[in-house]
C-alpha cells in the first residue's frame, strides 16, 4: 500500500525503514474507543 500511495518503493522502503527504527512500540490495555461508541458507552 505504502508503496503505491509514495509511487517510488525504492523511497517507499527508506522512509518506513527510518520511521519503523526510530519507533516505540506502545501497548495499550482495555476496550478501545471505536468499540465503546458501537456499545453506545461514550
Amino acid at each position: 500500500m505504502w508503496h503505491d500511495v509514495i509511487g517510488e518503493k525504492t523511497v517507499a522502503d527508506a522512509i518506513l525503514d527510518r520511521i519503523i527504527h526510530d519507533a516505540h512500540r506502545i501497548e495499550i490495555k482495555g476496550d478501545s474507543m471505536r468499540k465503546r461508541k458501537i456499545k453506545g458507552k461514550e
